[in-house]
């Protein structure tokens, strides 16, 4: 006898099938996107960085008075600073210009700022013309800036965006 048709075995096992790897790709979804969002901050934070190298390059926007611009990042804060520097310090301080305040996601955290493996409460990283010269702090020899970022319902999700003087940025997982 030839048979052109399903069982109603053949059917139920494919459902089955179907409903079981619909339901793992559904539960896994919530935990990814969050994933994703980490990673999605740590570009735009690493893009930031660069946007203010060029604007350092380039001489963009500004007055007479600028000397430069940067970010400012506290571990206390979930959010991080762009700046335009007005002052000759390399530091962040009041006397400089604010351009934007940069929001981080609730389910992103700053865990940990260093400059040289020290951890710091709070880290400046500027941008000086022509070169641009790159500050760490107050250091622009020999030096690395590093913010290390974490999912707040996973704290071992973790995403490093280095800076070194050279102005070279990298992000890492760790």
């Amino acid at each position: 006898m030839d048979n052109k048709g399903f069982t109603l075995v053949e059917l139920l096992v494919v459902i089955f099938m179907i409903t079981i790897l619909s339901t793992l790709v559904f539960f896994d979804y919530g935990s990814s996107s969050k994933v994703f969002e980490l990673d999605r901050t740590s570009q735009k934070m690493a893009q930031d960085m660069r946007m203010m190298q060029q604007k350092a390059l380039s001489g963009i926007g500004g007055g007479v008075d600028t000397n430069g611009y940067g970010l400012y990042f506290s571990v206390s804060d979930n959010n991080y600073l762009i700046y335009e520097n007005n002052n000759n310090d390399p530091r962040y301080d009041t006397g400089d210009s604010i351009i934007e305040t940069i929001n981080l996601s609730p389910d992103v955290g700053i865990e940990n700022l260093k400059r040289d493996n020290i951890s710091l409460g709070n880290l400046s990283i500027s941008f000086f013309p022509p070169g641009p010269i790159t500050y760490i702090e107050n250091y622009f020899t020999n030096t690395e800036g590093s913010v290390t970022l974490y999912l707040v319902d996973n704290a071992s999700e973790k995403r490093v965006v280095k800076i070194n003087n050279s102005g070279r940025i990298e992000i890492t997982r760790l």
